[in-house]
């Protein structure tokens, strides 16, 4: 994608709004400093935006380069919205923070708009990780304080352990929080636990998975059969 690409979608998204009542091309105009006339031209690809003009049409639409980038105008989905994605792999033996970030992934507002903080992370290999992961997965995190001091159910959660921040089931009792790997989840007894004396839960449960994502496993080398199949 180019910049005019970009440009093109800004336009297009004032254009629906105008067609759709929410704005009038008069208050489109005065919100981002214009002439009704310039606005006009601008509407029918006559004239050209300046880069400050564009910056003050996004506000007035309360559009995001996210929102530009990733979500065409007129479809369905109200809107992207750009995850951090944590520089260093979550799992055993990585000295990960929280704060430090490589890029940013797209995610539908519909998935992310109850989280809080969220991140996302690539999972790094760990031998007794819950069944439904796998090294390398993307993972989306929700840090919600409120949810991670009520930990357990069906959940994975990311916590933080010595030699890094594993993904494990939990469950509280009392001062107490249990964690369960994929080995020892179906025997209680053998959960590690965790005393909270004189430790708050957030430093210990840190997120919680709500999304995985993986590609898509390599197709064998070999020709195609008339099918279509592989050899």
């Amino acid at each position: 994608m180019y910049i005019q690409d970009v440009y093109a979608r800004l336009v297009e998204s004032a254009r629906e709004r105008i067609r759709a009542g929410e704005l009038s091309e008069r208050g489109l105009a005065r919100l981002c400093d214009l002439s009704q006339p310039h606005m006009h031209h601008v509407l029918k690809n006559v004239r050209a935006l300046s880069p400050a003009s564009a910056d003050r049409l996004m506000r007035a639409l309360d559009l995001t380069l996210t929102d530009l980038l990733w979500r065409y105008p007129g479809e369905a989905e109200t809107g992207v919205r750009a995850i951090p994605i944590l520089r260093t792999r979550l799992g055993p033996g990585g000295d990960l923070s929280f704060t430090s970030f490589r890029g940013y992934a797209p995610f539908p507002l519909s998935l992310t708009k109850t989280l809080i903080s969220p991140i996302a992370a690539r999972l790094a290999p760990d031998l007794v990780m819950p069944a439904g992961l796998r090294p390398n997965d993307l993972v989306l995190l929700d840090q919600n304080p409120t949810v991670r001091q009520n930990p357990g159910g069906r959940a994975m959660w990311a916590v933080a352990k010595k030699g890094g921040i594993r993904v494990r089931y939990v469950k509280t009792g009392g001062s107490l929080i249990y964690l369960a790997s994929e080995a020892t989840l179906r025997e209680p007894s053998k959960w590690q636990s965790v005393t909270l004396q004189g430790r708050n839960i957030l430093d210990v449960v840190r997120a919680r998975i709500v999304w995985i994502g993986r590609e898509m496993e390599t197709e064998p080398a070999g020709p195609a059969d008339p099918a279509g199949g592989r050899n």
